[in-house]
C-alpha cells in the first residue's frame, strides 16, 4: 500500500507534464509598422508569417532561443545524385531556413527532427534526410554558439500531386514548448 501511495504522485506529475502541450505561433517578428526598405509594403498587424519572415522560438532549456527564418521554398527539388531519389509517386520539396542563436546557451540539435511540411489536404510530411542539387542540407546536426547562425535546406519527400501549404518548426527535436508556423502560399 505504501509503494502505491509513493508512485501515485509521480504518475500524476508525469501526466500533467505530458498534457502541458506546445504553443503554435504564426506571428512574425518582422516589424509591421515599417517597410523593410526593399520596396515591399509592411505587413499588417497580426499578419501570419510567410516565406521571408522570422519567428523567435524558445527551447526547453532556460536561455535557449533561436530566430528561425524561412528563406525559400522549392516545391520540386532535384536530388543531388542518382542515388538519392524519391519513392515512386513522390517528389522532393525543400525549405531553406536560417537559424540564429539569440539566446544565452548553445543550440545543439538536429533541426530536421522538429520540422514538418503540410500540404493543402492537411497531410504532414517529416524531413527526409536527402540532399538536393540546390545546396547544403541542415537537417542532421547543428551546433550554434550564442550569436552564431546557420542556413541550409530541409528536404521532404511529398506526394507528386501535393500542393504545399504550411511549414512548422520546433526546437528540441520537435519537443520544444513553441512551434513556429509559416504559410507557404
Amino acid at each position: 500500500m505504501k509503494k502505491s501511495l509513493l508512485v501515485l504522485p509521480a504518475l500524476l506529475s508525469f501526466a500533467l507534464t505530458a498534457c502541458a502541450g506546445t504553443d503554435v505561433t504564426s506571428k512574425s517578428d518582422n516589424n509591421p509598422a515599417a517597410s523593410k526598405g526593399d520596396g515591399k509594403p509592411a505587413k499588417a498587424q497580426g499578419a501570419r508569417a510567410t516565406v521571408g519572415d522570422t519567428i523567435t522560438l524558445a527551447g526547453n532549456e532556460s536561455g535557449l532561443k533561436l530566430e528561425v527564418t524561412v528563406v525559400k521554398v522549392v516545391p520540386s527539388a532535384r536530388p543531388k545524385d542518382e542515388f538519392s531519389t524519391p519513392e515512386p509517386g513522390k517528389r522532393f520539396a525543400a525549405v531553406q531556413i536560417r537559424l540564429k542563436n539569440v539566446g544565452s546557451v548553445t543550440y545543439d540539435d538536429s533541426p530536421g527532427n522538429g520540422a514538418q511540411l503540410i500540404d493543402t489536404e492537411d497531410q504532414q510530411y517529416d524531413e527526409d534526410l536527402n540532399d538536393i542539387s540546390l545546396g547544403t542540407s541542415i537537417g542532421t546536426s547543428v551546433k550554434l554558439a550564442p550569436g552564431s547562425s546557420r542556413k541550409g535546406y530541409l528536404v521532404f519527400s511529398v506526394l507528386k500531386k501535393a500542393r504545399l501549404s504550411k511549414f512548422q518548426f520546433s526546437l528540441d527535436s520537435g519537443f520544444g514548448p513553441q512551434t513556429g508556423e509559416w504559410l507557404l502560399k
